[in-house]
């Protein structure tokens, strides 16, 4: 589970830029669905949760990083990091809503 400060933005965050699919909702809560049963869930922050970025960061494989990253910088999303080839992947880390970092990951051998 992670804390956010605004449960709308980080829903828009995770379904609009990285495309994922929501399993299950409720006013204070979002769970979205990363396959073979695991989940992402969010949480809006209360009196006794806090938004803590740097606890942590999150990866997600995608199909082209450069076009993601693209996608996140027209709807105004912080890059931390921008793409670089590392070893046999394409990687980059943009900031959720929260500034928790989300790392971004594709096969180089994907790109042209």
């Amino acid at each position: 589970m992670l804390v956010c400060s605004d449960l709308e933005r980080s829903r828009n965050f995770y379904a609009d830029v990285l495309k994922l699919t929501i399993k299950s909702k409720t006013e204070v809560s979002i769970d979205f669905e990363l396959g073979n049963g695991a989940t992402l869930g969010i949480h809006k922050r209360t009196r006794l949760l806090a938004v803590r970025p740097g606890s942590f960061q999150l990866g997600f494989s995608v199909d082209d990083v450069d076009a993601l990253v693209a996608r996140a910088r027209t709807l105004g999303v912080p890059i931390f990091q921008d793409p670089y080839d590392e070893a046999s992947a394409r990687v980059a880390i943009i900031s959720d809503p929260d500034g928790y970092p989300v790392q971004v990951v594709s096969d180089s051998k994907k790109r042209g």
